[in-house]
């Protein structure tokens, strides 16, 4: 039985955690399903953006119990490795990814919604990484965190295991807009409609540069821009969009 559900809709795809009854749990059947979902919507040329959610009344409560439970020190390589590699096929996805975050958010589930471009979440969510107080850290994408929120922040949640509200969160910088639960779907995809809307080639281009700067220094930043921008120019869409623009001014 399949765990991640992933729908089309034109340019958008919509990614579905689905196993509401674990509230969405990550064991390693469901990331190996997530890596796989997210390295085929890779390869779809036509795709311009994806919003990822989660079935039912949380995102997700975190890494599988069971399986966390029952981890060696050989066994817990792999899992981590295998969470790891699920949350970098999102982040690595050449389309913006948009995290539609409603109830617990927790976790693997937390680090998973850093690697995404865009958060959006009911005034409902709430987050935490719980790790140390079952005897672990945090770790792969929990690196993630001090870029979102700083590190006193991150640090505090990675050191305390405290649950923090959606308000505090939007307040933190770890989700951008806060929404109803009835108004999150929608939301989410209106800002995927606007996206979807601009040219399919500078999506792209717009995608490599917000990663890559986070790598680099000021300097190389905008040489990677500058080079970005040039390479636009290869093809008519520059020209033809302002001409468009242009001609509707007038």
């Amino acid at each position: 039985m399949s765990h991640v559900r992933v729908e089309r809709y034109e340019h958008v795809a919509r990614v579905t955690l689905d196993r509401s009854a674990k509230r969405n749990a990550m064991s390693s059947d469901v990331a190996a399903e997530l890596t796989a979902a997210f390295l085929a919507l890779a390869d779809a040329d036509d795709l311009r953006v994806v919003v990822l959610s989660g079935e039912g009344p949380s995102f997700c409560g975190g890494a599988d119990v069971k399986e966390l439970a029952a981890l060696t020190p050989e066994t817990a390589d792999s899992f981590i490795r295998g969470l790891h590699a699920a949350i970098a096929a999102a982040m690595t996805c050449p389309v913006p990814v948009i995290a539609a975050i409603r109830g617990a958010c927790v976790g693997a589930g937390l680090e998973l919604v850093a690697g995404c471009d865009m958060r959006i979440a009911t005034h409902d969510a709430h987050f935490s990484m719980p790790e140390v107080k079952i005897g672990v850290p945090s770790v792969i994408e929990a690196a993630l965190l001090p870029r979102l929120m700083g590190r006193g922040k991150a640090a505090r949640m990675v050191l305390t295991g405290e649950t923090i509200d959606a308000q505090t969160a939007f307040n933190w910088g770890l989700v951008e807009e806060l929404v109803s639960a009835d108004d999150l779907m929608f939301r989410a995809g209106a800002l995927a409609a606007e996206i979807a809307e601009a040219d399919p080639l500078a999506i792209r281009a717009q995608k490599r540069l917000i990663r890559a700067w986070d790598d680099m220094t000021i300097e190389q930043a905008v040489e990677a821009s500058v080079r970005e921008f040039a390479d636009s120019y290869r093809t008519s869409a520059p020209r033809d969009r302002l001409a468009a623009a242009m001609a509707g001014r007038k």
